[in-house]
């Protein structure tokens, strides 16, 4: 074989130990055997996926190819259909979750600095394809990397592809040369498969117009990778401009710069937030990509599907991108949870930093008539007497707010209606007097409290954060 397996792309010393996927075809068996060659400690991982007659036959020449060479030897099985059917998943993509679920567990087990399979350069150029037939951007026309993480499986531990510069026809060479005799499996020629067909079909086809085709789409995908590079650190750059807060299930990005940014640039940024809210999602389509892009520019109170049961909302100047399961912060909001007396000329602390404030003015000196400040409020001081109170929702309450001629809704249609979000609405202050709300602060007084020609004094409320 003229090439050689080369491990400097991976960026790991000759110590370290590695956990070798092997199947028992031609690239597996390649790599275990290079590797061990090379000097580096070893763990050779079998993963038999129960679909095939043959399939404990090959686990049992794994395990004799590794007992020849030395090299611990694990193993684990399982019934990949049922899976599948029970994830909602098609056979291939079940069979890589359990696989790699497998070969990282091992990983930890025995402190491994990698997991190493043996992705060639044949299945690059069908991973490409397979993204550009699909419809994809520049992070699936790249292909594999030789070194990447997959945080679903783990965070810090690498898998590495240390045979992707060499051709399917390298590694059978290889093993042909050493003596290992390799497994063809079956499967792989059922055109069932997209893959398969890809390989058997479409290739040799594309073929005819450029007989190196394969070689051409690799070039095109190595060049594509330095470009995405580029990119990532552009990106970089830009989420730390944007970014504004995380939590369990949800992003928060400020609206006002992602509005400055390209489509493409806010494309990415969404994408980013998404893989890492949804690491087992692996392709977010370009069509809802780009809706989310356009929907920076949408005012606020608005939100949207994103997919994976993903949405985006606007609020308070920023650009959430939440599961629908995500507990979200409320911790911006003004929140009470028990009812309690409001005394005239003092502050009530309601948490967070919100102060909430009364005094009594007279009449003459107060500036109600000017006031355009939504968390501030004056009312008639003898309409509300002594007896005003703050207090959470019921789920009885009606509003008589100012504007309807004393016409009532419920409260539950006007939260509806001013767009306050769900989460901050069940402790949202409100102002009463006995059952009856005077001010739900932050939006309106009540038609009943209002001040009139009739009103002598008045009393001024006012809700700020200290924060």
């Amino acid at each position: 074989m003229s090439k050689r397996v080369d491990l400097s792309s991976c960026g790991l010393p000759p110590s370290a130990l590695l956990v070798v996927g092997v199947s028992g075809g031609a690239d597996s068996l390649c790599l275990l055997h290079a590797l061990h060659a090379a000097g580096y400690a070893l763990i050779a991982a079998h993963f038999n996926h129960k679909l095939r007659p043959e399939a404990d036959a090959e686990a049992k020449a794994v395990r004799s190819v590794a007992k020849k060479m030395d090299v611990p030897f694990v193993t684990q099985s399982a019934d990949v259909k049922e899976y599948a059917a029970g994830e909602g998943l098609s056979i291939e993509e079940a069979a890589r979750t359990l696989r790699y679920r497998f070969l990282f567990a091992e990983a930890l087990k025995y402190k491994a600095q990698a997991v190493a399979v043996g992705h060639t350069a044949d299945d690059q150029v069908e991973t490409v394809l397979m993204h550009f037939i699909r419809g994809a951007g520049l992070a699936g026309l790249k292909g594999m990397t030789p070194q990447t993480i997959l945080p679903v499986f783990d965070a810090e531990i690498p898998l590495i592809r240390p045979l992707l510069s060499l051709w399917r026809a390298d590694t059978e060479s290889y093993c042909r040369v050493h003596g290992l005799d390799f497994t063809t499996d079956a499967s792989n020629a059922d055109q069932a498969y997209f893959r398969n067909r890809l390989r058997h079909s479409l290739i040799p086809e594309l073929e005819k117009y450029n007989p190196r085709f394969k070689e051409a789409l690799a070039r095109t995908a190595g060049a594509l990778q330095g470009d995405h590079d580029a990119l990532q650190e552009i990106l970089d750059r830009a989420w730390k401009d944007v970014f504004a807060e995380v939590g369990d299930g949800w992003f928060a990005f400020e609206k006002s710069g992602l509005a400055k940014l390209s489509p493409g640039l806010r494309r990415d940024l969404i994408r980013r937030a998404a893989e890492a809210l949804r690491p087992n999602s692996r392709d977010f389509g370009f069509e809802a990509l780009e809706r989310a892009a356009a929907f920076i520019e949408t005012p606020a109170g608005k939100q949207i599907d994103f997919m994976n049961g993903l949405y985006l909302f606007t609020e308070g100047g920023r650009i959430y991108i939440a599961a629908y399961e995500a507990d979200l912060p409320s911790a911006q909001f003004p929140q009470v949870t028990t009812s309690c007396r409001l005394p005239t000329g003092e502050c009530l602390d309601l948490g967070n930093g919100w102060i909430l404030s009364t005094e009594h003015c007279p009449l003459n000196t107060a500036d109600w008539s000017l006031n355009t400040d939504p968390w501030s409020a004056w009312l008639d001081a003898d309409t509300t007497g002594s007896g005003l109170q703050v207090r959470p929702r019921c789920a009885a309450d009606r509003f008589q707010p100012l504007g309807m001629d004393g016409r009532s809704v419920k409260l539950s249609d006007f939260f509806v209606n001013v767009k306050l979000p769900k989460r901050a609405r069940a402790k949202w202050p409100l102002v009463c007097v006995g059952d009856e709300i005077a001010w739900l602060a932050g939006y309106r007084i009540a038609h009943p409290f209002r001040i009139t020609e009739k009103t002598k004094r008045v009393v001024h409320l006012s809700l700020v954060n200290k924060k």
